[in-house]
C-alpha cells in the first residue's frame, strides 16, 4: 500500500468518525412521522466525497451514518439514511466535477457546492420521510406526502445549516490537510 493511499484509507476512516460524532450532537423536531432532527452529520458526508472523491467519500460517510443509526435506535431506517448519502454524494461529485476547475482558483466556489449540497439534503430529506411513510407506516401516497411534510422543517434546517458550514469547514479542512501534508487519492 502507497503512502498516498493509506493517508487516502485513514482520512476516509477520519470522516467516517466525523461523520457519526457531528450526527450525534443534534436537535429534534416533533413529528408525527419518523424522528426528524438536526445535525452536522451529512455536511461532513459533502465534504468527504470533496477531500476525497465519490468512492472514499461515499464508503466513509455509509459507514458512518449507518453505525451511527445501529447503534442509536434507528436501526429500521438505516436503509434510507444510505440512500440519502448515496444521492448526496453523488450530487456533491457532480457538481464538484463541474466546478473543479473553479475550486482551485475561485474559494468561493465551494459556496456554490454548499448550496447545492444543501438544496440536495432538503430533498433528499423529504424522500425519506415520504419513502418512511408508505413503507414503514403503510399510507396510501396522498397522506404519505403529507404526513413528509410535517418532518421537512428538519430538512430545510439540515440543508441550511450545511449551506453555511461546508464552506466553513472546507476551508478548516483544507488547511488542516495542507499542514499535516496530507496527499489524498480522488476516487
Amino acid at each position: 500500500m502507497s503512502r498516498t493511499h493509506l493517508h487516502t484509507v485513514v482520512t476516509a476512516a477520519f470522516f467516517a468518525a466525523i461523520d457519526y460524532l457531528f450526527a450525534m450532537f443534534q436537535f429534534h423536531i416533533p413529528s408525527p412521522i419518523g424522528h426528524p432532527f438536526v445535525d452536522l452529520g451529512f455536511t461532513f458526508v459533502s465534504l468527504g466525497v470533496v477531500f476525497l472523491g465519490f468512492k472514499y467519500g461515499l464508503l466513509a460517510g455509509a459507514v458512518g451514518l449507518f453505525v451511527f443509526d445501529l447503534l442509536n435506535g434507528y436501526a429500521n431506517h438505516a436503509y434510507l439514511t444510505i440512500l440519502e448519502v448515496f444521492i448526496l454524494s453523488l450530487v456533491v461529485a457532480l457538481l464538484e466535477k463541474l466546478l473543479q476547475r473553479f475550486l482551485a482558483n475561485h474559494p468561493s466556489a465551494i459556496f456554490v457546492l454548499g448550496l447545492g449540497a444543501g438544496l440536495t439534503k432538503i430533498a433528499t430529506g423529504y424522500l425519506r420521510y415520504l419513502l418512511e411513510g408508505l413503507i414503514d407506516a403503510g399510507l396510501p401516497l396522498s397522506k404519505a406526502m403529507v404526513t413528509a411534510m410535517s418532518a421537512f422543517p428538519a430538512d430545510i434546517a439540515t440543508g441550511l445549516l450545511m449551506m453555511v458550514t461546508i464552506p466553513v469547514f472546507f476551508f478548516a479542512l483544507a488547511k488542516f490537510f495542507a499542514a499535516a501534508n496530507f496527499t489524498l487519492e480522488r476516487h
